[in-house]
């Protein structure tokens, strides 16, 4: 399976940096309320921009969702306590792709790509639908 390139953290940090750091905010945003944490503006700042320097450096190669995926995993099955922090997202990613790295070894299919096939599937099923509208907006007049 090909990956497209243009998702993968490395080609963004050299053609769009500002949208890398606005997904990077995201990703860092979405961790402190899934942790239940609430840190002031600057924080969230400051993260987001060790977190977008940490994914260009040590995880280039992973698609921005791959990283989602992967954070929330690790989320997920590990007992806490979790913070947002350096540490954690690199155990986090380094984990992951150690996983990956060896059920490619095994010829198995990794988690990631499983979760995507289904996400596509989900999608084709949704988009067959028939979609009825119900009511005129107008009558309502």
């Amino acid at each position: 399976m090909t990956k497209n390139k243009t998702n993968q953290v490395w080609y963004l940090y050299a053609h769009d940096i500002k949208e890398l750091k606005r997904q990077c905010y995201d990703v860092i945003s979405t961790l402190y309320v899934q942790l239940g944490q609430s840190p002031e503006a600057e924080i969230i700042v400051q993260m987001t921009n060790l977190f977008c320097n940490d994914l260009a450096t040590n995880y280039g190669s992973m698609e921005l969702d791959e990283v989602r995926f992967a954070l929330n995993k690790h989320i997920r099955e590990n007992d806490g306590p979790h913070f947002v922090n350096v540490p954690t997202w690199n155990e986090a990613l380094r984990n992951y792709k150690m996983s990956k790295a060896l059920k490619r070894q095994t010829n198995q299919i990794d988690q990631y790509e499983l979760y995507k096939k289904r996400v596509e599937s989900f999608s084709k099923a949704i988009d067959k639908r028939e979609i009825k509208k119900i009511g005129n907006v107008n009558d309502n007049k």
